[in-house]
């Protein structure tokens, strides 16, 4: 009976977003506190799950509530809904999720406040709104306490973006923390739960066919059978690994968000148009999480960095570059300890190189990267960058290696270029 409730509601509100009420204008709450938002008022009728909820909104002239999508959070997929907590279903961590929403508006008795920079901001045929209700006699976000405590992702916002760069830097922190969604048990052991893994996701790219997820299995003995587990982006699109799948010990797998046939080593999303959102103005990002049959998150990576932004080989690698000739870059590691290229890249913007595999600098050693070549040449020490035609600029340009979080560990800059 819930779910046909609910079917019924997001009918009654498929026209919300054209037909919001009057707002009134006044300064968003912090973090955005500097940005003029439009503010309604309004009672939450019912809590769908931990990122969407409906509210009776006042003035709007409606005898049906409308469902609200909360700006910048996206929690775990819910699967059974209703008003009674104990007969709520679905994947790990989705079910608390909703219960601490639930608990937050049932302090100030479901009213609430909403907030948007646009009032045309909509998700589907939910509006999009930071959502506010008095906590301590103060209005808060509740979207923020939701992400700091560990109780969704972070979701970038492109028309409401004023919130990214909070919200970014508050799930990193309880990510750091391991708590609420971030921690790797939190329900239950899962498969192959004592070797640990690593995802990078090269997803700040200009195409489709660049954009990829690579998992690394950093046990030296077991292999980890990746049958039933998934990948996913911020906001939840997944690929599923089939059942063969499998990541021996020490070794790594990719998954390409484009077309392409399986292999055991590489596994393709099978997408026409680009998953991943790029870095931009507005502190925008995303994110690539690898998900257990249990629905742990057991690794991921997100972009670009806004917590605790440091690496540990910045000032061990120099970058430097030959722009005449047949152009290359050379990295050279001044350290005393071996650098691991995976998870870096260079860019010489608009063109970038994430480093693959079998990508190691000893201390004391130079890796040469041609512009241009075949890939499929590469050595320890010689890389190809794999285009067409030279790119570096005669008269002056610039060359940066970075992690692919956007953490940068060195620069290179000549003529009219600077870093």
């Amino acid at each position: 009976m819930r779910s046909v409730l609910v079917a019924i509601l997001v009918l009654l509100g498929a026209g919300a977003a054209a037909q919001a009420a009057e707002a009134r204008t006044g300064f968003c709450l912090p973090p955005a506190q500097a940005q003029i938002c439009h503010i309604w008022s309004g009672k939450v009728t019912f809590v769908g799950d931990g990122d969407t909820v409906y509210v009776d909104v006042a003035g709007d002239g409606r005898r049906s509530s409308v469902p609200v999508r909360m700006t910048g959070i996206n929690a775990t997929e819910q699967t059974v809904y209703s008003s009674i907590a104990s007969q709520r279903r679905g994947e790990c961590h989705s079910v608390e999720a909703t219960a601490r929403l639930e608990q937050l508006l049932l302090r100030n008795r479901f009213r609430v406040r909403l907030y948007a920079l646009d009032p045309a901001s909509a998700s589907g045929r939910r509006l999009k709104r930071v959502v506010a209700t008095k906590v301590r006699g103060r209005w808060r976000d509740v979207g923020r306490i939701l992400i700091s405590e560990g109780n969704a992702v972070w979701l970038t916002g492109s028309r409401e973006w004023a919130w990214n760069a909070d919200y970014a830097r508050r799930a990193e922190r309880a990510a750091a923390q391991q708590i609420g969604v971030w921690s790797p048990t939190y329900c239950g052991l899962g498969p192959s739960d004592a070797s640990p893994l690593k995802v990078t996701v090269n997803g700040n790219v200009r195409f489709l066919w660049d954009e990829w997820v690579r998992i690394r299995n950093l046990d030296p003995v077991n292999p980890v059978q990746l049958g039933g587990w998934s990948v996913r982006d911020s906001a939840l699109n997944r690929y599923v690994f089939p059942d063969w799948a499998t990541l021996p010990p020490g070794e790594w797998l990719t998954v390409y968000v484009g077309e392409g046939t399986d292999t055991w080593t590489e596994f393709f999303w099978n997408r026409r148009k680009a998953l991943f959102d790029n870095i931009g103005p507005n502190a925008s990002g995303d994110g690539a999480f690898l998900v257990d049959p249990h629905g742990d998150l057991r690794a991921w990576m997100t972009y670009p960095c806004a917590y605790a932004c440091t690496d540990p080989n910045q000032g061990a690698l120099k970058v430097t570059a030959r722009h005449r000739g047949r152009e290359y870059v050379q990295v050279s590691n001044l350290g005393s300890v071996a650098v691991d290229l995976d998870g870096y890249q260079l860019q010489s913007p608009p063109y970038s190189y994430p480093f693959g595999r079998d990508a190691v600098i000893q201390p004391g050693e130079e890796m040469r990267v041609w512009t241009t070549g075949d890939p499929a040449e590469d050595t320890r020490l010689e890389k190809h960058w794999g285009e067409t035609g030279a790119f570096l600029n005669d008269r002056g340009d610039r060359v940066r290696l970075s992690s692919l979080r956007g953490i940068l560990l060195d620069c290179y800059a000549y003529g009219t270029g600077t870093c």
